[in-house]
């Protein structure tokens, strides 16, 4: 990657900070935020005292937060958005990952010994993504989703129940 490149992912990932500074200043969040350049995202780290504000139930806050931002930041450019921004706090992204794929593995598991459908309830087509590619490593299951919108969820189907093997979206 050039130097120029290089320094204007800096100067967005700055810009970003500041800017998601400014909202959490609004919201009565006070807080610092540590840059984190991964080679496939970069995550800005709220430090603040107030984490559960910060990331609300079920992680809807920081999801607004996160998304917000990268509206704002990359609002005037179309075609050269090289990664995404990701907000975190209090290593929630990673646990929600870790409490997502054990989940997929207690769902997977009682699928396989009941020989039956299990439905989960409704998730974001993140979490969703997550859960297709835990159960996509296990044996003899499979899993596709169903619904619109907020009521958009996950089938875990074992190969018993005579279902087709359905490879998880790319967009999920």
């Amino acid at each position: 990657m050039s130097e120029t490149a290089t320094a204007e992912r800096e100067d967005l990932a700055e810009k970003a900070s500041e800017f998601l500074l400014g909202v959490l200043e609004r919201m009565g969040i006070s807080a610092d935020i540590d840059i984190k350049d991964d080679s496939d995202k970069t995550v800005l780290e709220i430090q603040t005292k107030d984490t559960e504000l910060v990331i609300g139930r079920r992680g809807v806050v920081m999801d607004a937060l996160q998304h917000l931002v990268n509206k704002v930041i990359y609002r005037d450019r179309t075609g050269d958005r090289t990664k995404p921004l990701v907000i975190d706090a209090g290593g929630f992204r990673d646990k929600q990952i870790e409490r997502l794929r054990s989940l997929a593995q207690r769902m997977g598991e009682k699928a396989l010994q009941t020989k039956q459908i299990v439905e989960l309830q409704p998730m974001s087509p993140h979490d969703r993504r997550i859960v297709h590619m835990a159960i996509a490593e296990m044996q003899g299951l499979s899993s596709r989703s169903e619904g619109e919108g907020e009521e958009r969820h996950i089938l875990v189907v074992p190969e018993a129940a005579g279902a087709a093997p359905a490879a998880p979206a790319a967009s999920e």
